[in-house]
């Protein structure tokens, strides 16, 4: 029997020390998301992670973005308090002694999809495109308004894999649906941007085969998962210099 399988949005959480989720000589890769406050001048007001860290390893991270600087938004060309998603992406690396050291990969700031729209919401499968052993990618770029509701969806071929039409339409009916949670610059929504990438997969009941969906923006480090979202032009940046750095 053949089956659709339409790749999902996966949120990795901790429920157990990283020490005994890791294999010895292994590396975990881990990415996650904070609500993050800023002041005027750029420091972390307050931080609140949008997942279920354990504490082993969410205290950690928590301490180092305590200790950043950040461009905060800007009104009238004065800097004001500003909220916004920090996304990190960091590998846990196993030292000499048998403890752990971080290294910061990636970190953007930005508005980020909305788990839970885009969960009610998942593309609908084009009959038209479905044959066995497909692996595609499709990107499009989400405008959204102050409030986040997503307002035009356009596909970017360029940066898709067997980017069919009928895969295209289906990703940009379903984007549609779905909101954003937008940056706040001294108090008010901003309107933006994000590129979303979509993976679609055809199996035989088996696994899906194996296929690397993340999508890296052109010019950027960043490795974007399956339903993610890559900020254009974010209000908030990230002035501290972290990445390649370890904790």
């Amino acid at each position: 029997m053949r089956h659709l399988f339409v790749a999902a949005p996966i949120a990795l959480t901790f429920a157990i020390p990283v020490a005994a989720a890791v294999p010895k000589d292994a590396a975990l890769h881990l990415t996650h998301e904070w609500h993050v406050s800023l002041d005027a001048g750029g420091k972390v007001a307050s931080l609140m992670d949008k997942g279920e860290l354990a504490p082993a390893v969410r205290e950690p991270l928590e301490r180092a973005i305590r200790g950043w600087s950040f461009e905060p938004g800007r009104i009238d060309g004065k800097p004001v308090s500003t909220e916004t998603t920090l996304t990190l992406d960091v590998t846990f690396l196993r030292a000499t002694d048998g403890n752990y050291t971080v290294r910061i990969d990636d970190a953007r700031t930005g508005g980020i999809i909305n788990a839970a729209t885009s969960k009610k919401a998942p593309p609908r499968f084009p009959r038209d495109a479905a044959r066995l052993g497909l692996v595609a990618r499709v990107v499009v770029k989400a405008n959204y308004d102050a409030d986040g509701k997503v307002v035009a969806v356009e596909p970017q071929p360029d940066q898709g894999i067997n980017s069919s039409k009928s895969l295209q339409a289906a990703t940009v009916a379903a984007v549609r649906k779905w909101t954003v949670d937008p940056e706040r610059v001294g108090g008010h929504g901003v309107a933006a941007s994000v590129m979303v990438p979509i993976c679609y997969t055809v199996t035989d009941g088996r696994a899906p085969p194996d296929f690397d969906c993340a999508w890296t923006p052109p010019g950027s480090r960043s490795k974007i998962d399956n339903g993610g979202a890559f900020a254009l032009a974010p209000a908030a940046k990230l002035q501290t210099d972290v990445i390649g750095r370890t904790l």
